[in-house]
């Protein structure tokens, strides 16, 4: 089992994220203006999207997990 990634989002709640597969981040023209979007694939194969706040606490978890790595 791996180790939990856990992140706290504002409106999807707590997400473990060492279950994605992959994770993408697109600046994307949603309502007339530029959001952070995060395209999540999980292991079982669903594909899950999260926008503006949900996508920057995604990214700063990530961004976290990478700089306790280096």
């Amino acid at each position: 089992m791996p180790q939990p990634i856990f992140c706290q989002t504002p409106t999807k709640g707590l997400l473990n994220l060492a279950y994605a597969r992959q994770i993408r981040f697109r600046n994307l023209h949603i309502n007339m203006a530029w959001q952070l979007t995060c395209f999540i694939t999980w292991s079982n194969g669903e594909k899950e999207t999260f926008i503006n706040k949900d996508a920057q606490a995604i990214n700063q978890t990530i961004e976290k997990i990478t700089q306790t790595k280096d």
